[in-house]
């Protein structure tokens, strides 16, 4: 997900916290938490183009997560794994 050379998860559980209902694993999966936002990203994105895609990835924070989601409620959980 994020190219350090990781290791594929294990299977985790998870009960669901509203209706008590084994949740289902959806795998790992990463979170975009910042970058160029607004008018000024916007604006550096039409006059730099793929420069200004490389460089707001610099200013970007990423969260890995496991998802669960219940089948029965369609409640989601998600546990930490690294990032940011």
């Amino acid at each position: 997900m994020f190219g350090f050379g990781e290791k594929p998860q294990e299977q985790q559980t998870a009960t669901c916290p509203c209706c008590q209902t084994q949740m289902q694993d959806m795998g790992a999966h990463g979170i975009r938490m910042g970058g160029l936002t607004g008018l000024g990203g916007a604006a550096l994105g039409m006059i730099g183009g793929q420069m200004a895609d490389d460089g707001e990835e610099a200013f970007e924070k990423k969260l890995k997560v496991q998802v669960f989601v219940c089948p029965q409620c369609s409640e989601i959980s998600f546990k930490y794994h690294g990032g940011l």
